[in-house]
């Protein structure tokens, strides 16, 4: 089918893609008059030395080879551990579980290796429209939203153990703004598949994630009974925020970055969240890569976006110089206890430290999906220095293992969904510029099918 015979398919479902289009349009603009202001309060040498030291990277027209087998390895892991019962792929190989995080890092990696011609149109409708017919069938929590965890196999609500969780989790809104991203991108990248999407969302209560301009997780007590909580700090926040505010939801003043102050670590001015841990229940507040890299990724850098994404990295490369140790710090799955841990920047009081979800002490570590994205938003000797690291972590017809330990440098040899689609992601980027602009450029779907 081609994109014009798909977007008449799909002529009924147009409002809800003008919808999307309007909401893109206006995160844009509040970005731009009320974010700048963190940009404003660090403005100064030490920016401008930054600027220079690590430039925005030029596109490119292709891969060159070693990319091209980082995207053909990060491929592979979504291929072979897609479950063909339900279309959804595990969070790590050998493990049945996804988080609905993991499952939207699918959904782009299918789009990012259609742009990059490892998928046809034709291959990435398909997988696209299985995933999301499954998610449409997901058991909800409490009747409203999506639980945090699924068995991909039988869809079935679990723990993160694997263990049944027939009444569900709770919900996590920022795992749900993840998977709602490619759902969004998907009405305009595949308008055939406009009315599968519109009909998985419109089963889940969207309004129970905002209430007072806050984002709202919520978690089942041992007493049986949902409880409400503020999810987000600073970088995940923001990153939910602009895809939940196009879904209608409230939540426009997050994006004023109320909470973001400057701290320093080695030396390095970096943005912080001014929660502190201790007066907020012990809710971590880390600055790591992720969001940041995925805004940067799908949104593309702004006037307050990217001082402060150049400032992240500067730190890391500054601890570079100091110590000797490659430093890309994220989240990651671990391949030893505790099994996932948060590698932050600064993490409170605390610097250059690393905990599991419970704020358990946990192993810091070089993050390859980090590394891979730094090196295709920033050019210069240290984001070449991340994708070298990164490429040598390349397990050929398998995928990408997760990193490194930063302690001894031994690989940390899991290997996950979100490392390489977000690897996948990047690589598109490379190519294509950011995610959603590309999408809704008018050249945009005519190209990709003039490749197929």
């Amino acid at each position: 089918m081609t994109f014009l015979r798909g977007l008449l398919a799909a002529r009924a479902h147009l409002a809800f893609l003008v919808g999307l289009a309007a909401a893109f349009l206006t995160v844009r603009a509040v970005d731009r008059s009320t974010a700048p202001r963190l940009a404003r309060e660090r403005a100064g040498a030490a920016e401008a030395v930054q600027a220079e030291a690590l430039p925005v990277r030029a596109r490119a027209q292709t891969l060159d080879a070693r990319e091209l087998a980082m995207a053909r390895a990060a491929w592979a892991y979504v291929r072979r551990n897609t479950r063909p019962e339900t279309g959804l792929a595990t969070s790590v190989q050998g493990w049945p579980t996804a988080t609905l995080w993991d499952l939207g890092s699918q959904l782009m990696a299918i789009l990012a290796a259609e742009d990059l011609g490892l998928a046809s149109r034709r291959e990435a409708s398909t997988r696209l429209g299985r995933a999301i017919d499954s998610l449409a069938r997901l058991p909800l929590c409490d009747g409203r939203l999506p639980s945090k965890v699924y068995d991909v196999r039988t869809l079935a609500m679990v723990r993160f153990d694997g263990a049944p969780a027939p009444d569900g989790l709770g919900w996590s809104v920022l795992d749900l703004a993840r998977l709602l991203t490619p759902l969004s991108l998907v009405a305009w990248r595949h308008p055939e598949l406009a009315a599968r999407a519109r009909a998985a969302v419109a089963r889940w209560r969207l309004d129970a994630l905002a209430e007072g301009g806050e984002l709202r997780g919520a978690t089942r007590g041992r007493d049986g009974t949902l409880a409400s909580y503020q999810e987000g700090r600073l970088g995940y926040e923001q990153l939910a925020a602009k895809e939940l505010l196009g879904w209608g939801l409230p939540v426009a003043p997050l994006l004023d970055w109320s909470h973001a102050t400057w701290t320093e670590v080695d030396g390095e001015a970096v943005p912080q969240d001014d929660r502190r841990p201790a007066d907020h229940g012990g809710t971590r507040a880390p600055l790591l890569s992720e969001p940041w890299v995925l805004d940067a990724l799908e949104n593309g850098f702004d006037a307050a976006t990217l001082p402060v994404a150049r400032a992240l990295l500067s730190a890391q490369a500054r601890r570079f110089e100091e110590t000797g140790r490659l430093t890309a710090a994220s989240e990651d799955h671990l391949d030893r206890p505790p099994w996932f841990s948060y590698s932050a920047v600064v993490d409170g009081d605390d610097r250059w430290a690393a905990r599991a979800p419970d704020g358990a002490p946990a192993p810091f570590t070089f993050s390859t999906k980090a590394a891979v994205a730094w090196g295709v938003l920033f050019a210069g000797p240290y984001p070449d220095a991340l994708l070298a690291a990164a490429a040598a972590l390349v397990v050929p017809g398998e995928g990408l293992l997760a990193g490194r330990y930063d302690v001894d440098g031994a690989p940390n040899r899991v290997l996950s969904l979100n490392t390489n689609a977000v690897v996948l992601e990047a690589l598109a980027y490379r190519v294509r510029g950011p995610a959603r602009a590309a999408a809704l450029a008018p050249e945009a779907a005519p190209a990709r099918e003039a490749r197929r």
